[in-house]
């Protein structure tokens, strides 16, 4: 690869070309100790010289056509930059591009040669065959049509050669083949694979549509896949917007999404680990930091964490059911209440999620016994919404509480409201069965079974 700028904490110079390794190149050997530290000395040693022939390789192009270049090692790969106000062809920027990978498959050619000379047993063999892996497998991916890797410079150049002009659809197509490497990447478990990905999504699509893709769109697609069930693929997402986040902001919106994608998953040491990787001085959004208080069981601390966003009138709709469980938990049935007020107020309707919560707290409550909050909250409901439900709800509390009139006129109202299966209920709901030796009882069941 190749770009236009970069910094490292320790530099060298090579043949005259500067070289500068980041300090993230120090993780190439932490991710490699799991297989101890022969194994973390050989793959370190040989990605180092690999990346470093492959950028040599770029260089020596553009010092042929006269440029000065500098190299760059980091964790993820190196770049070879071009200097400032560097204005190469199209032909010579192919051959740059170019350059790179025929040192690599030639490295890893030779290192396959060699595989089959030397005892498998020896570390010899232990560095040709990361070699082979380094120069040939992966060289192979840095091969494909993505933006910013060589196949995608590859493709650029080639296709301005051609017609003469850049041409937009090279994004498009970094775009379709990021998308199947992050598939890839999901199903094989390829972390690093599924950060090429993203990035060649996101530079394709700001090559497809002239601007840079929005985050927070980016950001939603994630969201989506992962309440769609595609956790794998969401999870890769994310883990490649982290990379790309460039303010904390963005980086604390996706590390908090990362940790709810892993709680869904039951991966609480996960959604932990990701919660510690906040931008110094963020804080954990209430929601979050309550369900990972809740998977240990910490009831007092669900509630201090959540209960102020009800006074503020801030607590999410989806954090309402764990703070509701939770006060229910201590029999804490007006706080409750304040919940559920709380999510009507957003209520559209009945059916839409904070109708549905309102509704499912109005359910807890009658059958913990708390018939007064459920009685002012159904009370609250029909008044807003005017279903027929809220209706008989309001009827049953009032049988409860010894009001058989103004249950009978609850369920007047709730005939002409309308309401799903109120056959069945007035026939089969055991809350109704003090009303049933009434006269007006029967002549309302015999009403509505003639409709």
């Amino acid at each position: 690869m190749f770009g236009s700028g970069g910094e490292g904490f320790v530099r060298f110079s090579l043949f005259g070309v500067p070289v500068s390794i980041d300090w993230t190149f120090l993780l190439v050997p932490l991710l490699a100790s799991s297989g101890g530290w022969q194994r973390a000395a050989v793959w370190t040693g040989v990605v180092f010289v690999s990346v470093l022939l492959h950028e040599l390789g770029h260089a020596v192009a553009m010092r042929v056509f006269g440029f000065a270049p500098r190299v760059s090692i980091y964790a993820l790969g190196g770049l070879t930059y071009w200097p400032q106000g560097a204005a190469p062809t199209p032909k010579q920027s192919f051959v740059v591009s170019g350059s790179g990978p025929a040192v690599s498959i030639t490295l890893g050619v030779l290192s396959l040669a060699g595989a089959f000379m030397v005892d498998e047993r020896t570390v010899g063999a232990d560095v040709l065959n990361a070699s082979v892996w380094i120069n040939l497998v992966w060289g192979a991916i840095n091969l494909l049509p993505l933006m910013p890797l060589d196949g995608g410079n590859l493709l650029d150049t080639a296709a301005t050669i051609v017609t003469g002009k850049t041409q937009r659809w090279v994004g498009l197509v970094s775009v379709v083949t990021g998308g199947l490497v992050i598939a890839g990447a999901a199903k094989f478990g390829l972390i690093f694979l599924g950060f090429i990905g993203v990035f060649a999504i996101l530079r394709g699509w700001s090559r497809w549509t002239d601007k840079a893709p929005d985050f927070d769109t980016v950001l939603k697609q994630a969201v989506e896949l992962t309440w769609s069930g595609k956790r794998a693929e969401a999870e890769t997402l994310l883990q490649g917007l982290e990379v790309a986040a460039a303010r904390p902001e963005q980086r604390a919106a996706v590390v908090q999404q990362l940790a709810y994608l892993r709680l869904l998953g039951g991966d609480v040491a996960g959604a932990e680990q990701a919660v510690r990787r906040l931008p110094e001085g963020w804080q954990v959004a209430p929601e979050l930091k309550a369900r990972l208080l809740a998977t240990k069981d910490d009831v007092d601390g669900v509630i201090a964490t959540l209960l102020p966003e009800v006074t503020n009138g801030q607590l999410e709709v989806t954090a309402a059911p764990l703070l509701a469980s939770a006060l229910m938990s201590q029999s804490r049935f007006t706080e409750v209440e304040a919940v559920a007020t709380l999510m009507l107020v957003h209520a559209k309707s009945r059916t839409d999620a904070h109708g549905n919560v309102v509704a499912d707290l109005a359910a807890r409550l009658f059958h913990a016994g708390a018939i007064e909050p459920c009685l002012r909250l159904s009370q609250f409901m029909w008044q807003k919404l005017q279903a027929g439900e809220d209706a008989f709800n309001q009827a049953c509390c009032h049988v409860k509480l010894g009001r058989p009139d103004e249950a009978m006129r609850w369920l007047d109202e709730a005939v002409r409201a309308g309401m799903p299966e109120l056959k069945k209920a007035l026939l089969e709901d055991d809350d109704l069965a003090p009303l049933r030796s009434r006269p007006d009882f029967d002549a309302l069941v015999t009403r509505v079974l003639a409709q």
